[in-house]
């Protein structure tokens, strides 16, 4: 991603924080990148694509950092699924714009409401991931009421953190919810009622999920790297530096694309990389990826 871009973007989270997604224009954003309404227009062509990338760019994290969870082998089935529910709650209570977004433009039609439905797919895919992998296929007929039961917990805890500010731990949530949680799916499980929400009345709503929004990791690498070079080429630096940092991420892709890359060598490119602060957001999440997985 370009710098412009993702000043652009980081510009747009703050307005979209402060005065929300209705109120906040695109002259706003302009003036405050220092950047003609044209310049940002190349980049965004309307004020609903900029809503879009913003908060696919959201999302994504997200389900980065819960990839990241699940593949800790360190960590039981239990404690997976607690600090699953403390990073999502986490992640809404640090980015409260989004669910304010939701609620100023859940009227709004056209592409963003599209969009919305295909998050909202996103993540009830997601949830069913991880329902099934704490608890396995003897919870699969009832899968879609729990994920409900899930979401409906969860939204009644972040309405009070976001909106009303209160003063709650998010650890002591999350183990209290998984706890209360698990009571119920075994009791759905041993009792086997009849199922409200079956899987072809869900399909409706999983069929909105056309955007893959689970990149395959080699092509979250590929997009990274492409990213670092993109910017290195806008950086306001001297040419040697940035020479240097073009030969540091030639390396990179070399090793990355060996069969068994040398860890420590990764880890050495990447650290000089998030060095640059321009490039570091980058870095840390191909760090992320590469290192830590």
């Amino acid at each position: 991603m370009s710098i412009v871009k993702q000043r652009i973007m980081d510009s747009t989270v703050r307005f979209f924080s402060e005065k929300g997604y209705v109120a906040t224009s695109i002259q706003d954003i302009a003036d405050d990148c220092g950047i003609a309404k044209g310049s940002l227009y190349k980049f965004f062509p309307s004020k609903e694509d900029l809503f879009i990338e913003v908060h696919l760019a959201k999302q994504n994290q997200l389900l980065a950092d819960i990839a990241e969870i699940r593949a800790n082998p360190d960590l039981s089935l239990q404690e997976i699924f607690i600090r699953e529910t403390e990073s999502q709650l986490n992640f809404f209570v640090q980015n409260k714009f989004i669910m304010k977004d939701i609620l100023e433009v859940n009227a709004t039609e056209g592409k963003i409401t599209e969009f919305l439905l295909q998050l909202r797919a996103n993540l009830l895919t997601m949830s069913k991931e991880g329902v099934i992998r704490r608890f396995g296929e003897a919870v699969e007929p009832h899968v879609w009421d729990l994920i409900v039961m899930y979401a409906g917990i969860m939204h009644e805890y972040l309405f009070l953190l976001v909106f009303e500010n209160a003063p709650l731990n998010i650890r002591e949530i999350s183990e209290y919810m998984v706890d209360r949680y698990e009571e119920m799916a075994e009791n759905v499980i041993r009792k086997n009622p009849k199922p409200i929400l079956r899987t072809d009345m869900m399909a409706m709503y999983m069929d909105a999920s056309c955007m893959n929004l689970f990149q395959p990791k080699h092509e979250q690498i590929e997009t990274l790297l492409a990213q670092l070079s993109s910017s290195v080429k806008e950086l306001p630096c001297a040419n040697h530096r940035r020479t240097e940092l073009q030969e540091a991420i030639q390396i990179l892709q070399s090793e990355l694309a060996l069969e068994s890359p040398k860890m420590v060598l990764l880890r050495a490119i990447l650290h000089f990389l998030e060095n640059e602060p321009e490039l570091k957001g980058t870095a840390v999440q191909l760090e992320k990826l590469v290192c830590r997985s």
